[in-house]
């Protein structure tokens, strides 16, 4: 069965016309609360980001200063091995001569005794041999010399090598005949000490 309208059409045509009102009231509504939560949301983002970029200022400062810290590191690293050079270099072949004669001593015969010694090194010296030595003494007679360079020539005394007396002459002392000495040998690096590992210090 038809349904029968017995409302004046004004009164429909005003219901439709508040229904749409609603409608666009509501829309307007969601719109506005749509554009609302945009913000909030575009804020929180915005919020993030400066986070973020606090965060990396922060981290680069941190990097700059270490960085800073690593130039330093590197100026006194470069300045340690320039010195630890010039101390190498000073030391190029170093003798410890309080040493050398204290073994020279042990080793001396007992019917020879020195009266002078001389040693020298040969600059920018490489190899086995870094100078040369020289001595005069006095022994009671020529076989005694002769057991002066044994004694000197012997691996019991590595800081020379090849020795060979160069002049020999009788004299007396008092009434006791002896015999004088002129005495040469190579310096060798046996003499040589290690003092500039000692001074130089090793660095991680």
């Amino acid at each position: 069965m038809r349904p029968i309208n017995l409302l004046p059409p004004e009164v429909a045509e005003e219901r439709s016309r508040r229904r749409r009102a609603g409608l666009l009231v509501v829309a307007g509504i969601a719109y506005v609360l749509l554009l609302v939560a945009g913000v909030f949301f575009w804020q929180h983002q915005v919020s993030a980001a400066r986070a973020q970029v606090t965060l990396q200022e922060e981290a680069n400062r941190r990097i700059e200063g270490q960085l800073a810290e690593l130039a330093d590191a590197a100026a006194l690293q470069a300045e340690f091995a320039a010195k630890s050079a010039l101390v190498a270099t000073a030391l190029t072949n170093d003798v410890d001569w309080g040493i050398f004669l204290n073994d020279l001593a042990r080793m001396l015969p007992e019917r020879v005794w020195v009266e002078s010694f001389n040693g020298s090194i040969a600059e920018g010296a490489v190899g086995e041999i870094v100078g040369q030595v020289t001595f005069s003494g006095v022994g009671f007679d020529y076989p005694d010399i002769a057991e002066w360079l044994r004694s000197l020539g012997s691996e019991g005394f590595k800081g020379v090598t090849g020795p060979w007396v160069s002049t020999a002459s009788e004299s007396s002392i008092g009434d006791e005949a002896v015999v004088s000495f002129s005495s040469s040998a190579a310096l060798t690096t046996g003499a040589v000490t290690d003092r500039a590992q000692e001074l130089i210090p090793e660095v991680p």
